[in-house]
């Protein structure tokens, strides 16, 4: 393309966000003389200053963008787009951008659908490729416009809703950032071939922009796809959603599923992302290549906690790397696999973690029974309550575990009436009971105490909803042993590898049953009992000498007159 003229470079300027901010604080330092590492001025003095310079500094800065290459134009506007206030939220920043372009290197035309994927197409545009930015955002596609005049590369712009399919041109790949859980503005738009999939026709199923990408991805019979999607997608069990997974599974098309860390493709939201790769129609494959890319090899800690890409790192080189050979971070997962596991994709259902690869480790040098044959696993129903019942019951939350270890009396005080009380005993907690949390905060493990209320009719106390009760069988391991391994932090992590569902986490009641238990030796067991005593010993002095810290300090001055006083 020809260079742009002034006009044409003026007109794409303005529209980037940040420029109209620089441009304002060099005005005011000029016209004022202030020193510049003097705090920022407000917004006001920045536009009384901008209005003072007659939009000369605006022309400058323009010039200056002009004086670059298209090259460091394009850095140019990165930074502006990162400093500008109320960050641009369909600008990807240049590392993930760039992941998404080598992706698609060996294609000489790309559709890149959706706002997101406004960065990439300009990169994979400025290699020559015939790219063709498809969105239903006319700002943005004036936007798109703009910039390729100002980077002087060819870039097609078609305003329009990319599921809709309106234009025909088969492209060699596609790069899609559908907007996670965005409702659709027209189903009736979709092609009828992509509500298929979905059995979703009759428009009666709840459907989002996310979804119904991946159905449309999967309609497509030709190229390359390359889809960023939100995690909740790949393990929720609601709606259309195990419909659109088990038909990407069947197709035989998934090569790769990258599991991406909130705030590593989108600064702006921590939400966990995935990336699905798929393959053309006619290259079946019978393995998916799972990558956690939130592994230390691929991404670092920035000051503020974020997860950054690493530089130098190339997500496709992993993906087409002839075989897994870390498990902590890339594994090869059969398709039979994934349909035992019912069609879920999150990868800590197969990739092993490090407390899950040591608790494999340990379980293998010991004698194991599963969970299921060394306790009895007693699920919490709901209880309801009676505003003028004649009986009371405590209910336990994970929040009544002391740090100790041990359950303390529930906080939840609920009123029964005699009806509901067959109910309650069912899940009374008697002594040496174990409650695991399943749901929610996962992996919590509290053992009942000795003392205990075993009351038969009031006062006794029950488990919520949150946790299972295990309670050990006659003659195996006793509940301290169980509850020195579940409250391990390497076992809870591995439970939590185990945790799925959409808002709220919880473990399956089948995989836990399986969960594989450690049976000690006598020496052992004996050992793991009078360890767990002495701790509580001395939790009990370490209370007992806060309890006197406490005392002394309400009994000196000030506590002492102000107590006095109190009314």
């Amino acid at each position: 393309m020809t260079k742009p003229n002034q006009r044409q470079a003026l007109s794409a300027v303005r529209q980037i966000p940040g420029i109209q901010h620089a441009a304002r604080i060099v005005a005011f330092y000029g016209a004022s003389r202030l020193d510049p590492e003097k705090s920022m001025p407000s917004p006001n003095d920045l536009e009384a200053a901008s209005e003072h310079a007659g939009g000369r500094v605006l022309d400058e800065a323009t010039q200056a963008l002009l004086d670059l290459s298209p090259k460091e134009r394009l850095t140019a506007i990165d930074e502006l787009m990162a400093s500008s206030h109320g960050r641009h939220e369909p600008w990807l920043p240049k590392a993930p951008a760039k992941r998404f372009a080598e992706f698609v290197d060996n294609a000489s035309s790309v559709r890149c659908s959706f706002e997101a994927s406004l960065h990439t197409a300009l990169l994979l545009a400025m290699q020559g490729k015939a790219v063709l930015f498809v969105a239903q955002n006319k700002d943005i596609c004036d936007f798109a416009q703009s910039l390729a005049v100002l980077l002087e590369c060819k870039l097609q712009v078609q305003l329009a809703d990319p599921l809709a399919r309106t234009d025909t041109t088969i492209f060699e790949a596609e790069v899609g950032f559908p907007p996670f859980g965005s409702k659709p503005m027209n189903t009736n738009q979709i092609p009828r071939r992509t509500l298929a999939i979905l059995d979703a026709e009759e428009g009666k199923k709840r459907l989002t922009e996310d979804v119904l990408a991946l159905a449309d991805a999967l309609a497509q019979s030709t190229g390359q796809t390359i889809l960023c999607v939100p995690d909740g997608l790949m393990y929720r069990g609601v709606g259309v959603e195990p419909l659109a997974r088990e038909a990407l599974v069947a197709s035989g098309r998934l090569k790769g599923v990258l599991a991406v860390p909130g705030g590593m493709i989108f600064p702006n939201t921590m939400i966990d992302t995935d990336v699905l790769v798929l393959t053309p129609s006619n290259m079946d494959g019978s393995k998916v290549r799972m990558l956690d890319l939130s592994h230390p090899i691929f991404s670092g800690r920035t000051v503020r906690g974020r997860p950054e890409i690493l530089p130098g790192t190339k997500w496709a080189r992993y993906l087409d790397e002839t075989t897994a050979t870390d498990e902590t971070f890339a594994k090869d997962v059969s398709l039979e696999e994934i349909k035992a596991k019912d069609f879920i994709l999150s990868i800590n259902r197969y990739l092993l973690p490090p407390a899950a690869v040591a608790l494999e480790s340990f379980l293998e040098r010991s004698r194991t029974i599963e969970l299921q044959d060394a306790v009895e696993l007693i699920r919490p129903l709901s209880l309801g309550k009676a505003e003028d019942g004649e009986f009371t019951i405590f209910e336990a939350s994970p929040a009544d575990v002391s740090q100790h270890g041990l359950l303390t009396q529930p906080h939840k005080i609920s009123t029964l009436e005699r009806a509901q009380m067959r109910k309650a005993r069912n899940q009374r907690l008697l002594p040496g009971d174990v409650l695991l949390s399943v749901k929610g905060t996962i992996g919590t493990a509290g053992l009942v105490p000795a003392d205990a209320p075993t009351s038969d009719e009031d006062g006794f106390w029950t488990a919520g909803q949150s946790f299972m009760i295990l309670r050990p069988k006659r003659g195996g391991v006793s509940g301290v042993v169980l509850y020195e391994y579940l409250a391990n932090p390497t076992v809870v992590e591995a439970l939590r590898t185990l945790a799925g569902g959409s808002a709220i986490q919880s473990i399956a009641i089948k995989d836990l049953k399986a969960f594989r238990v450690p049976i000690p030796s006598e020496e052992e067991a004996e050992r793991a009992e009078l360890t767990f005593k002495q701790r509580q010993e001395r939790h009990a002095q370490i209370e007992t000498i806060l309890a006197e810290i406490e005392a002394e300090r309400t009994s000196s001055w000030p506590s002492r007159e102000l107590n006095r006083d109190m009314p």
